[in-house]
């Protein structure tokens, strides 16, 4: 089995790896690159079979869920298979009602976790993985007797227990890692805040809030979601989803997972949701929310008892409902967003209307250590990628084989 990284051995984002047994190929992730703008065009790699025709590309296995994974993939001839998690295909397409980051990805087949799929001389066999996507996967590849582990995106303090049970039971035999190394490149030494510890600071963040506190995270990631669900709960309040957030949540066919219909639940509908569902005419939308539906003046009567779903979007609506008094906002995503022009708009309407802000966030991906412990477990050679700073990662794991992008190399 040979291997190139088409694109991700010296970047986080636009990862994508094409593999080659007897002259049949295989693509794992066809992602966008993090750099690149939303509105901008971006070409598909230089893959040999892309742009259809070509029965040696016999298809593309997509990790998960996330646009720097799987966002060029929409751009595929339409004879070429696909294959992706049932949950995250389901998932992106209910979410391209709201979010232009979303797709509607057309899966010829899906991953399900220890299930192997065979596609010519290929094995690969799929394995859930901890990250802050739902349904995510790490790849194990087989084919011409050699065995490739595709780490994808993977972190040991979700609330999945898939991240112990590989370093448990890893897979035998295994002669080439592909690690990523996002953290590789940051702190990745200081060990991340778990779920679980999150849970225990928004719970104290929500107790000691005299007003409504503000909730700002990517209704996505579904392990944040039970986050702030459950620390809501835990401090007596109710938790109020966005039709977003209750549309995730409906997605992931999980009843375990908090649903607009629970007791301890409620939906506000912004007003840009509102005038998306009448410009579409989908108001099926809503009234699958209907019986635990919050209006405006619901918000402002019970402020002090609610955990809202927050985006920028609503500022200006919540400020006229008179429902801020003594408000926190708790931001649960990547810092950076707070440094560009939208987050700059934000903390200055937060500072008008004397709102706090706490910055309640834990990576999605794993650090030194537990990548480290991941590479002992699966031994083999390591090759770097998903990471800026793949010169970084000899010093930290043995066995290093770097190799650039578009680079032929032998499992």
């Amino acid at each position: 089995m040979r291997c190139r990284i088409v694109r991700g051995a010296a970047e986080v984002g636009g990862s994508c790896v094409e593999l080659e047994q007897d002259g049949q190929r295989l693509v794992l992730d066809l992602g966008r690159p993090l750099t690149a703008a939303m509105d901008e065009h971006v070409p598909l790699p230089n893959v040999i079979g892309f742009d259809g025709g070509d029965r040696s590309l016999l298809g593309v296995v997509v990790s998960h869920g996330h646009p720097d994974h799987y966002g060029l993939a929409t751009s595929l001839a339409a004879d070429i298979p696909l294959y992706v998690g049932e949950a995250t295909e389901r998932l992106l397409r209910e979410a391209l009602f709201f979010s232009p980051a979303a797709a509607n990805l057309q899966a010829t087949g899906h991953l399900r976790d220890g299930v192997p799929l065979k596609l010519g001389p290929f094995t690969v066999t799929p394995l859930l993985a901890d990250h802050s996507a739902f349904d995510a996967y790490s790849l194990l590849v087989d084919a011409g007797g050699r065995r490739l582990f595709y780490s994808a995106d993977v972190r040991a303090h979700g609330r999945k227990r898939s991240f112990q049970r590989l370093l448990e039971s890893p897979p035998a035999d295994v002669d080439v890692t592909l690690l990523e190394g996002t953290r590789v490149g940051e702190d990745g030494s200081r060990s991340p805040l778990s779920e679980q510890r999150l849970e225990e600071k928004f719970t104290h963040l929500i107790r000691t809030t005299p007003g409504m506190v503000l909730a700002a995270y990517s209704p996505q990631n579904i392990d944040r979601l039970v986050t702030i669900y459950r620390a809501a709960k835990l401090s007596g309040r109710l938790f109020v989803m966005d039709l977003y957030a209750a549309t995730m949540a409906r997605a992931t066919m999980h009843d375990t997972i908090p649903q607009a219909d629970w007791e301890s639940v409620r939906v506000y509908v912004p007003q840009a949701q509102r005038i998306k569902i009448k410009q579409a005419g989908e108001f099926d939308r809503v009234a699958t929310v209907r019986a635990n539906r919050i209006f405006a003046d619901g918000l402002a009567a019970s402020a002090s008892d609610l955990v809202l779903t927050f985006r920028g979007s609503m500022a200006a609506e919540l400020e006229r409902a008179g429902c801020l008094h003594g408000a926190t906002l708790a931001w649960s995503m990547w810092h950076g967003y707070l440094e560009q022009p939208s987050g700059a708009r934000l903390r200055d309407w937060l500072t008008h209307n004397d709102i706090r802000l706490h910055q309640l966030h834990s990576s999605g991906h794993a650090s030194i250590a537990d990548l480290q412990r991941l590479a002992a477990a699966l031994g083999g050679r390591v090759v770097p990628i998903h990471t800026n700073a793949p010169e970084r990662f000899a010093d930290l794991f043995p066995g290093v084989d770097a190799h650039s992008d578009g680079e032929w190399w032998n499992v």
